[in-house]
């Protein structure tokens, strides 16, 4: 089987001054620092790729450009970014603008003529994540899809044309991919925040070496854990000392100590009677691949209801819609009814609706209930569907299924319902809620023992 590949392309000029604008202009809050930044586009690279082989990464610029100081003098501002880039393992790409040539187009060029010849050249490549915010690269974006490779974009809040953003296949904002992170790692590094993160690496991995440690925790935290800041002069000693606070166990190991979740019995790793909560469902969701996250439920019942007034209608009159127009009908209409991060939730919900297969393709091409496809296709809402009732099965049975595979994958309890139930619905689920979830988990588990025989 051909393994497939992804390539990340980045517009560094324009992503550099973008950023740099708006943290002059007050409007970044993160923490702000160019090497910061590039640490974080190769994180939401990776992640982005999900399976794929990230096998090119390159970023583009005129390193030797200036501009001229208010005082006098000049400034070489992409002088430093070559060695940032290369701690990174990207590939600096060295753009010349030649006498009598535009400001910027030259970089612009050379990285359309490389994506289109890698993808033409390259067997395997599926996905170009491109970091840009400039409307020139419309043709190129058209260009990699019409050739079936799928285009993501990054791009920088109060930088990027918003036109550009309806001829990829996913756009995301770098400020919303790095908040997004913030909020599932943490905001601080107190003892508390460290060990969640610790929970969760060993929620995936089960058994930890003392030197794998401090960098896996540095990538999981919004900063470098520095064991430090708590008393101890190294990370051992921290893992030694705070053990029953982090709530972990502590052993020799092979070659190096270790670290591991303890269950009642003292073993190492996931059994049966380690308790999971909501927050551990919601990591085991969005940790995995495909990352799926939990939205709080009034805003999920919210977008979930707006979808079927969109998409629904009598039988096959059913209008035929297209996902980017729904991500930005449904921002507008819920930021308009003062939903916080409209647009980051109508994705995420709009991501399990899909999935859940309550979408069909509606194009010349489709075949009779077509529901695996590009979801820049056309799409009509299954006739099935006759209720938002339907529609919300439909999209939990999803989620539940994918909870479900992957506690038995990672060799835990099979879930328990009040917890799942405190997950999507908040603490206290009404009993027709419960029900609901019930009939799903059950069908579920019937469906299962079925496979199993």
């Amino acid at each position: 089987m051909q393994p497939s590949h992804s390539i990340f392309l980045i517009d560094l000029e324009n992503f550099f001054l973008s950023r740099e604008k708006n943290f002059n202009r007050g409007l970044s809050s993160e923490s702000y620092g160019f090497s910061y930044d590039l640490e974080k586009l190769c994180q939401f690279s990776v992640s982005l790729a999900g399976k794929r082989r990230l096998s090119v990464r390159r970023a583009y610029a005129p390193f030797n450009v200036f501009r001229t100081l208010e005082v006098g003098g000049k400034d070489y501002y992409l002088q430093h970014l070559p060695a940032l880039l290369m701690e990174q393992g990207i590939e600096p790409i060295q753009v010349f603008r030649y006498p009598g040539g535009g400001h910027k187009n030259a970089a612009d060029m050379r990285l359309a003529m490389d994506a289109t010849s890698l993808i033409s050249t390259r067997a395997g490549i599926e996905q170009v994540i491109l970091v840009t915010g400039d409307a020139d690269f419309i043709p190129l974006a058209l260009e990699l899809r019409s050739r079936g490779a799928e285009v993501v974009v990054v791009g920088v809040k109060n930088s990027t044309s918003s036109v550009l953003q309806r001829y990829c296949d996913r756009f995301e904002f770098f400020e919303d991919l790095v908040a997004e992170q913030e909020v599932e790692a943490g905001t601080g590094e107190d003892a508390g925040v460290v060990r969640d993160a610790l929970r969760r690496l060993l929620m995936r991995h089960r058994v930890l070496k003392f030197a794998a440690v401090k960098p896996m925790l540095s990538r999981e935290l919004p900063e470098p854990f520095d064991p430090t800041r708590f008393g101890c002069e190294d990370t051992g000693d921290f893992l030694r000392e705070h053990k029953e606070r982090l709530g972990i166990g502590v052993r020799q190991g092979t070659d190096d100590w270790e670290i591991f979740l303890p269950t009642p019995n003292g073993s190492a790793g996931p059994g049966a009677e380690l308790p999971l909560g909501p927050p551990d469902y919601f990591q085991v969701l969005a940790k995995g691949y495909p990352a799926i996250y939990v939205v709080p439920y009034p805003d999920w019942a919210r977008i979930t209801e707006a979808v079927f007034a969109i998409a629904g209608g009598p039988g096959m009159n059913r209008p035929r819609v297209f996902h980017a127009d729904l991500i930005r009908s449904l921002s507008d209409e819920c930021s308009a009814l003062g939903m916080i991060h409209a647009e980051g939730k109508v994705k995420k919900v709009l991501y399990q609706v899909f999935k859940g297969g309550c979408f069909l393709a509606a194009d010349d091409m489709a075949g009779p209930e077509e529901r695996d496809f590009r979801w820049s296709r056309p799409a009509k809402l299954d006739t099935q569907i006759d209720s938002i009732a339907l529609l919300r099965e439909w999209t939990l049975r999803f989620v539940v299924d994918v909870l479900m595979t992957r506690l038995q994958e990672m060799g835990f309890p099979d879930v328990e319902l009040p917890r799942l139930g405190e997950l999507l619905y908040g603490p206290t689920p009404a009993p027709e809620q419960m029900h609901a979830l019930v009939e799903i988990v059950s069908d579920l588990r019937d469906e299962r023992k079925a496979a199993a025989t």
